[in-house]
């Protein structure tokens, strides 16, 4: 029989055999409650619209605010711009733009457009181009001073897919190229989008490419009129132009 372990006051206590202390347990420690966290809305950015820089005085626009145009287009409304929609070209406008499709690559225009009290006398015109699928010669256009009526007449201002421009004069059917295709860098090709602008005053025509003034030629065939958007197939079966901010200034002559 195993002999009891006598524990002598003041005696050393093996390791194996001490007895526990009587430590006091720990105060409990509070718990804390999370403090609810104020979650702030993102402040939603205003949508800064960039100022036009003034005009130079040799620019000639120069006497026009670029940021206040007199009328302006969205293309919102389907009761501004006048067909043709067949099988061989299309042009819906609504849902705030103006769809121009040329589903044939022939020497055919189809431009729809404006009803006649849009009238094209003395003004400068500003149009958004944004090209889908395109290449080479393929081309749209902006057309002023549109014979109301019979719609076979008119100045055009043309820019192809390869970053060119020409002028062109529709009369009674015909055509007469009054600045033939030239290259330009403000021009953006291929899938790109442009801003196409004509300055008509008297008989002075000066096309303009994003803001920049492309050359200044003279005919004086047509003084009034109204407005044409057009796509002009020339390697692409439905060659498709979104227009978009139709923009019109009056100048005084």
């Amino acid at each position: 029989m195993a002999e009891p372990l006598e524990i002598l006051q003041g005696s050393v206590v093996p390791s194996q055999f001490a007895l526990p202390s009587s430590t006091a347990p720990p105060s409990a420690t509070p718990i804390a409650t999370p403090t609810a966290t104020t979650t702030t809305a993102p402040t939603e950015e205003p949508t800064v619209v960039p100022t036009p820089l003034p005009l130079d005085e040799d620019d000639p626009r120069f006497g026009l605010n670029l940021s206040a145009p007199d009328y302006r287009d969205d293309f919102d409304s389907n009761l501004t711009w006048v067909g043709p929609n067949f099988e061989g070209a299309s042009n819906i406008t609504g849902a705030g733009v103006h769809r121009a499709t040329d589903n044939l690559t022939d020497s055919f225009l189809w431009w729809s457009t404006t009803i006649p009290d849009i009238d094209a006398g003395n003004i400068y015109v500003e149009v958004q181009a944004d090209v889908e699928d395109c290449h080479g010669k393929d081309a749209y256009g902006l057309a002023v001073r549109v014979e109301p009526d019979q719609r076979d007449s008119g100045y055009m201002l043309e820019f192809s897919c390869d970053g060119a421009f020409r002028v062109r004069k529709l009369y009674a059917g015909t055509i007469q190229t009054l600045q033939d295709w030239t290259v330009s860098p403000s021009i953006a090709s291929d899938g790109s989008s442009n801003i196409m602008g004509l300055l008509a005053t008297g008989s002075q025509l000066y096309p303009v490419a994003n803001g920049e003034v492309l050359a200044h030629l003279e005919d004086s065939t047509f003084f009034s009129g109204n407005y044409g958007l057009y796509a002009n197939a020339q390697e692409t079966p439905g060659l498709t132009i979104v227009f978009d901010n139709f923009k019109l200034w009056y100048v005084s002559p």
